[in-house]
């Protein structure tokens, strides 16, 4: 192993970030002093730092740490930590030359990359490594966070999010081969359901998975950037054969592993960011939103669902998640003909109705990439009843009532779980507010509670998204803020709209 990844190795660990989190939460907390603070974040990075680079050298132990590795952390470690926890009047020139180096770093990398490409490769994207990718386009929204508004942000990110992990899979391949790999690939293909020869995302490793808690379909312009979403990393985790696990079958038991270290790292991330990610990096809400863009601008008022509807949404998407997961299960059980107990099912079931699966291949590529619709011979016509209910449902719901589809989708509701007790929490001071309701009327989600609640301090929900739109538009100072790991991100500051 060479010295590099000794080096690296530590930084794609999520439970680095997360103790480093953990560090400064209670460095808040217990109202330490900068220098303390330092020390203890610099004492922790060094024993860990010791500890994992001792751990890799074992090899069994080796295999699990880079299962549960991920290139998307040393960015978050690196860059977006301490643009929110260092004094940046102290060191502001440093603030600036971080981001910049690794803008400069990965252009570099592609200039390289072009020049071992053959000259007559015909090749005119963009070769560059993913950690790389990931390191420029963190800091690329790092340094335009200083020049835009909060809900500027928050749509300059998701449209930055939405080209990378839809169009990425075909403008930024790792190198001039992985381009020649994804070419070969669109010509392999087969009849059925689904081609998965044709989905194969450019962050694929055999030893290990790349996901994000929100949905980013790998159903796009070949294949998408990452591997997909939550719910599709579930779906692999009920297709394992667990009688071949318990006879300790090496091959299945390597899938288990390769599994739940994906799982391990999606629930870090989620217990330090929650429903962020609904708010700020999902391609599929980005694309709803654009349905309701449009909505506005055609004048036609939304409407606010009330309660029974908002709850019925939340259930009907568990019932339709296990749904899916459950013939993730009988798929695993198919016979030699395919079928189980007489009927046709495809690989990744869910995925087979989700409308992520129509929407994204028809942003990226036009009307004609709109998949076919699953014959009746599949599950009795199940899946091609499903696949235009749920697609209906998604436009109407996005065209009509504001994100009433994030309601009912499963990976939100997954994240939800992580909104209370997790690092990121909205709070608000109820003495200083006159319950004029501009949090709620500017809530994409249509949360009541923030207005409502006169007596806690956390009035963070299950349904919040960040979106922070609450924070912005609230006109009485710091009475609401967003905090994340005990510090105050950012808060209602009257002044501010005043001479904003």
């Amino acid at each position: 192993m060479s010295l590099f990844q000794v080096l690296y190795a530590p930084l794609t660990s999520p439970f680095l970030l997360l103790g480093l989190l953990l560090v400064i939460e209670r460095a808040y907390g217990k109202e330490w002093s900068a220098r303390k603070t330092l020390v203890y974040l610099l004492v922790f990075t060094a024993c860990f730092w010791s500890l994992y680079s001792l751990s890799i050298q074992v090899p069994q132990l080796s295999k699990w740490l880079y299962r549960m590795q991920s290139d998307i952390i040393p960015a978050l470690t690196l860059l977006v930590l301490p643009v929110l926890f260092l004094p940046q009047v102290k060191w502001k020139f440093l603030f600036i030359m971080i981001p910049v180096s690794a803008i400069l770093i990965a252009v570099f990398d592609v200039m390289h990359r072009y020049r071992v490409a053959p000259s007559d490769s015909g090749f005119h994207w963009i070769p560059v490594n993913p950690p790389l990718l990931i390191m420029a386009f963190t800091s690329i929204i790092i340094l335009a966070a200083r020049f835009l508004s909060p809900d500027a942000l928050r749509k300059f990110c998701r449209i930055a999010c939405l080209m990378v992990l839809l169009f990425g899979g075909f403008m930024f391949r790792k190198s001039y081969a992985d381009y020649q790999d994804m070419l070969a690939r669109r010509q392999d293909t087969q009849a059925g359901v689904m081609n998965i020869m044709e989905t194969v995302p450019v962050m694929r490793d055999d030893n290990r998975l790349t996901y994000l808690p929100s949905a980013p379909c790998r159903f796009s312009v070949d294949g998408g950037y990452v591997q997909g979403c939550v719910m599709e990393l579930s779906q692999r985790f009920m297709q394992l054969r667990f009688d071949l696990i318990g006879k300790k079958d090496p091959a299945e038991i390597s899938l288990l592993a390769i599994v739940l270290g994906a799982f391990a790292v999606t629930v870090v991330v989620l217990f330090i960011a929650g429903r962020w990610w609904c708010g700020w990096v999902c391609p599929l809400a980005t694309i709803g939103d654009a349905l309701d863009f449009v909505r506005r601008k055609l004048g036609i008022s939304h409407f606010k669902p009330f309660a029974t509807m908002k709850m019925t949404a939340v259930w009907s998407g568990i019932f339709t998640g296990t749904i899916g997961l459950l013939l993730a299960r009988a798929y695993a059980l198919i016979d030699e003909n395919g079928e189980f107990m007489g009927c046709k099912i495809p690989l990744y079931p869910f995925c087979k109705i989700c409308p992520g699966q129509q929407v994204c291949p028809v942003a990226s590529q036009g009307i004609g990439a709109f998949p076919a619709l699953p014959g009746m011979e599949w599950l009795f016509g199940f899946f091609r009843v499903g696949v235009v209910v749920l697609l209906l449902f998604f436009v109407l719901a996005f065209i009509s009532s504001r994100r009433l589809w994030c309601r009912f989708c499963p990976m939100g509701i997954f994240g939800g779980l992580f909104n209370k007790g997790g690092m990121i929490s909205l709070r608000k001071e109820p003495l200083k507010c006159n319950g004029c309701g501009a949090c709620n009327e500017v809530c994409p989600m249509d949360i009541h509670y923030v207005e409502q609640e006169m007596s806690a301090n956390d009035v963070t929900t299950f349904d919040c998204i960040y979106c922070m739109k609450c924070v912005s538009a609230c006109p009485q100072d710091k009475c609401l803020s967003l905090e994340f790991a005990g510090k105050t991100i950012l808060q209602s500051d009257l002044q501010r709209k005043l001479h904003g």
